[in-house]
């Protein structure tokens, strides 16, 4: 049996391999869908420790006469057919092309991931070189059999990892949970692993083993300074990862005081991705990009969390790393599940930073997600908008998402609307619809339209700003027509700042309170009663009514 791909590759290249030879491999001249079938049959070998499908060779071990472009063309197919085709897709542990001997050939590298592996549904089983539908019953009696292990972090790992990293691990779980120091206080870290199950894993190799990951800093003008690949993912997870980061983009950006980054954002999307990486493939490649302004980190992702991008206000789930998540949880480095994207956006919006991005590419059989979290000096004038938010919204969620509403105002609301779903959704379309919120939904061009409060917070830093004159005649006969159609003419300094879009701050109450004074003096409005108005026009004999004063003083700020 040839076991690496290094045996394999020179074994084609002298033409050696026979598939009679050898029962964990498939010979195919080139790729057909309906070849699926034969993955599955290979990936249903458990007693395999690895097995391969060689595409651009023929039966009789002959290199056929493939090019370079033929290669390229074929391996996107091949990851395109097993994506959506193969179950678990995870089975398929790699897809590489090789040029051998001026010819090229493509390797699908299998394993049984721990369950009935199929292909369009169905399963298939090979005993030589026939090949056959599983029966029900074999189905049944595999899964039986198999440890359901298509959780990558489950499965078996028995090689030498980390003592450092462990001993780390073991004392961060004790002082996390201090109802285990009685028991493992003395112990040594593999005591610990055995109890919480982790012993002899690939939640090991991941936190302390052969999983890499690779830190690039850059300098301000985007050069390359350090470039390093680490064993060991626990070692991104600690706070001297973190605190290496944050000194890093202090001294370049010449930061005085506070962090480079939100600390909670940095440190739940360093752990989200350790969390979800694929790690099926390259370790998961994930990389940590440090610049000035901004930390990217990315890592392989299944195609379908591709649905979780950007939903920063939705507590949907999935990992295909049960075990170490919980593994991830026990010592508290990531939050309740599903709670991990709200932490990265509130965390960065509530330190007055741009918000995080997530952007996801293709990398070959799976996505690569890339989690964009910025940095640099708080924006003094958003944490100002923040607040005079929050004095408006009780309820917090509702104002971090009227907030959010207002720095996503350039994206139209059908765009919005995918990253918010769940318990989310009914404050989402309550803020659409406030009419005196921070901002109002313009239905018809499906846009986002910040209040006047607001953009003049935003661009000036100011909490009101008095009209020019053309704003002021403009705004007086919009305000005249509003309030003899719906309020007999009558006008509040309340309903002056609802029309002209201003907000409620003690500015805003002057100002609103000085125009009116300033129209009574021009002769364009009467006083009826403190704080009451009523602009001069055909209604300016109507009787008033006790019970519309009482209504307008009661809706009236003094």
């Amino acid at each position: 049996m040839l076991k690496t791909i290094e045996e394999l590759i020179d074994a084609i290249s002298q033409g050696k391999v026979r598939e009679h030879q050898y029962d964990n491999i498939e010979l195919k001249s080139d790729w057909d869908t309906s070849y699926g079938n034969k993955i599955s049959a290979l990936a249903n070998k458990p007693n395999r420790k690895v097995c391969w499908l060689v595409i651009g060779v023929d039966d009789l071990g002959g290199i056929v006469a493939h090019d370079e472009h033929w290669a390229i063309k074929k391996e996107e197919i091949i990851s395109q057919h097993i994506n959506q085709n193969l179950d678990p897709m995870q089975a398929c542990q790699g897809i590489n092309s090789y040029c051998l001997n001026n010819y090229w050939v493509i390797v699908v590298k299998i394993k049984n991931p721990g369950d009935v592996v199929k292909w369009k549904h169905t399963a298939y089983k090979a005993s030589g070189t026939t090949m056959a539908e599983m029966r029900p019953e074999e189905v049944m009696q595999m899964t039986i059999q198999l440890p359901g292990l298509t959780d990558y972090s489950k499965q078996i790992y028995d090689k030498d990892i980390s003592p450092e990293l462990s001993e780390t691990f073991k004392n961060k779980l004790l002082e996390t949970r201090e109802e285990m120091q009685i028991n493992y206080k003395k112990s040594d870290p593999q005591e610990i692993f055995d109890a919480i199950k982790i012993s002899k894993t690939n939640t090991c190799k991941i936190l302390f083993g052969e999983t890499r990951y690779r830190q690039i800093f850059y300098d301000a003008d985007d050069n390359v300074v350090e470039n390093d690949t680490v064993y060991g993912l626990f070692s991104i997870l600690n706070d001297k990862f973190t605190g290496k980061i944050q000194a890093w983009a202090k001294t370049l950006s010449k930061q005085s005081g506070g962090e480079a980054f939100p600390e909670l954002a940095l440190k739940e999307g360093l752990a989200n991705a350790v969390a979800h990486a694929a790690y099926y493939e390259n370790d998961g490649e994930i990389i940590v990009e440090v610049f000035p302004d901004k930390v990217v980190v990315s890592n392989l992702c299944l195609p379908e969390s591709s649905y979780f991008a950007n939903k920063w206000f939705s507590r949907t789930h999935k990992t295909s790393n049960g075990l170490l998540m919980e593994t991830l949880r026990l010592i508290k480095i990531v939050d309740e599940l599903g709670r991990g994207k709200n932490i990265i956006f509130t965390d960065s919006l509530k330190n007055g930073k741009r918000p995080p991005i997530v952007a996801i590419e293709k990398a070959g059989r799976y996505n690569r997600w890339r989690l964009f979290i910025f940095g640099g000096a708080s924006n003094v004038n958003h944490l100002k908008l923040y607040q005079r938010i929050k004095e408006q919204y009780e309820d917090e969620q509702k104002a971090l998402i009227a907030y959010a509403l207002v720095l996503w105002k350039d994206q139209s609301v059908s765009a919005i609307r995918k990253y918010i779903d769940g318990d989310s959704a009914p404050l989402f379309a309550e803020v659409l619809s406030d009419i005196n919120g921070p901002i109002w939904y313009y239905q018809k061009n499906d846009e986002i339209v910040p209040q006047r409060w607001v953009k003049v917070l935003l661009e000036e830093g100011k909490d009101s700003k008095t009209f020019s004159p053309d704003e002021e005649k403009q705004f007086y006969n919009f305000s005249y027509t509003m309030q003899e159609k719906y309020h007999d003419g009558f006008i509040t300094p309340k309903m002056f700042r609802k029309l002209a879009h201003f907000g409620d701050s003690k500015s805003e109450q002057v100002l609103s309170s000085k125009f009116l004074k300033k129209w009574e003096a021009e002769g364009k409005i009467i006083k009826k009663k403190k704080g009451v108005y009523k602009f001069k026009g055909e209604t300016q004999a109507e009787e008033i009514t006790f019970s519309k004063l009482l209504k307008l003083l009661e809706d009236k700020e003094m």
